[in-house]
């Protein structure tokens, strides 16, 4: 039996934040059906359910982090549905992004000349994305995988707790270095 089980509501998210694992795992029991709600709504075959609900979970965990437990006009189970939806169509549209940009060809994409575009193989982005743990400091990583994502500079240094020129900095060495290593896997 879960120490929570017969808890109200409010204890449970508060016990989350302080990083409470049996309280976010009866968080998960309670909204388990509204999760699986949710997942049905995107289950298309583009992400396997596993990976939805796990997305699905992190969503719920930051609607218990960020939810203002004191204001009376939204309940947390519409919060936590909106934040878990959010979650997931970020995932989705990264996913469906990436999977873009793997199918595209050379005679589908316009070099308007300001702009270096570089189609790669789904082999040569697979050894980007493994150079680019070796050669990027884990903050500019970071920085990079939430740059991949969508996010914009301001929600990243949001994100990771800096100002958005440190970010604007992270990115110029990010994509310096990134395209030295693809000048040479481009002579492969």
């Amino acid at each position: 039996m879960n120490s929570f089980e017969k808890t109200d509501l409010q204890t449970v998210i508060e016990a989350c934040r302080q990083h409470d694992d049996d309280a976010f795992s009866e968080l998960v029991h309670r909204y388990t059906p509204m999760l699986n709600k949710v997942i049905a709504s995107f289950d298309d075959g583009c992400v396997s359910a596993d990976e939805l609900f796990a997305e699905a979970c992190i969503g719920l965990h930051s609607a218990a982090q960020k939810f203002n437990l004191v204001q009376t006009g939204v309940t947390f189970g519409l919060y936590a549905r909106i934040c878990v939806y959010n979650r997931i169509v970020d995932l989705i549209r990264h996913e469906s992004g990436r999977r873009e940009l793997l199918e595209l060809d050379a005679d589908t994409v316009a070099d308007d000349g300001a702009i270096d575009v570089s189609i790669i193989s789904r082999e040569t982005a697979d050894k980007l994305i493994s150079a680019a743990h070796e050669i990027l400091s884990d903050y500019e990583y970071k920085v990079l995988m939430l740059h991949s994502q969508g996010y914009k500079t301001a929600q990243i240094a949001s994100a990771l707790g800096r100002d958005a020129k440190s970010v604007d900095n992270a990115k110029n060495r990010i994509f310096r270095r990134l395209r030295s290593e693809l000048d040479g896997y481009r002579s492969y």
